[in-house]
C-alpha cells in the first residue's frame, strides 16, 4: 500500500501549526477551531483551515470524532488526536 502522504514530506506551516497544538495536549483530545491557533502563520480562512485538518487525518497524522459546520459558527473538529504517524512526521522536523 503506498501512502498518500509519507511521513518524511515536507509539513506545511499550518500543517506543522495543527500538529504541534494536539501534541501539546496529547494523549488528550482537543476540539479544534480556526481561532485555537497561536501560530507565526495564522490560518487564511475557515476552507483552508478544513482543509488542512481534513488532509492530516486523511493521511493517518491525526484522528477526530466528530466534524461540525454551520451557518452559524465556525467549522469545529470534535475529539481530534495526533497519531503516532503525525508525532513521527513532527519530530522529523517535516
Amino acid at each position: 500500500m503506498t501512502c498518500a502522504y509519507p511521513p518524511e514530506a515536507t509539513l506545511s506551516s499550518a500543517e506543522r501549526c495543527v500538529l504541534g497544538t494536539l501534541n501539546q495536549v496529547w494523549p488528550s483530545a482537543a476540539t479544534m477551531t480556526p481561532d485555537v491557533f497561536d501560530c507565526e502563520t495564522p490560518q487564511d480562512n475557515q476552507a483552508s483551515f478544513v482543509n488542512t485538518v481534513q488532509n492530516l487525518s486523511d493521511n493517518g497524522m491525526i484522528l477526530y470524532e466528530a466534524f461540525l459546520a454551520g451557518s452559524t459558527s465556525e467549522p469545529r473538529f470534535l475529539d481530534t488526536m495526533i497519531t503516532a504517524r503525525g508525532k513521527a512526521a513532527l519530530q522529523s522536523g517535516g
